[in-house]
């Protein structure tokens, strides 16, 4: 699945000791993310994939994941209408575009691990 990293954090021993029942095996860095739709059936024009953000009750769904369960980066291409709206900048684009398709094209290795 695709998420958007919001930030990456380490938790003070204190709090990882009230979280977690065994804090020495507590992760060491986490992130907060916010998830995009699982993928459905790629695009039959060019096989690319369509996701929007997973939006649960006027919300984004979000989660506290550890950082090592991130296995890569993606490329994310915006979903244009006819025209691209002159506040898409690459500062605001994820935050105002609401589809895009996932680059699997991109490099060797998305190729092989997205499909």
């Amino acid at each position: 699945r695709v998420a958007q990293v919001r930030v990456v954090f380490k938790l003070i021993s204190l709090a990882a000791t009230a979280l977690f029942r065994t804090p020495a095996k507590s992760p060491t860095h986490l992130a907060y993310v916010e998830w995009f739709m699982p993928f459905g059936q790629p695009e039959a024009n060019h096989g690319l994939y369509k996701i929007s953000r997973f939006i649960c009750n006027g919300e984004c769904l979000a989660s506290i994941i550890d950082v090592s369960d991130i296995h890569r980066s993606v490329h994310l291409i915006p979903k244009f209408g006819p025209i691209a709206p002159r506040e898409w900048t690459s500062s605001t684009i994820l935050e105002l575009c609401s589809t895009f398709f996932v680059n699997l094209f991109s490099d060797r290795h998305a190729y092989l691990t997205i499909i």
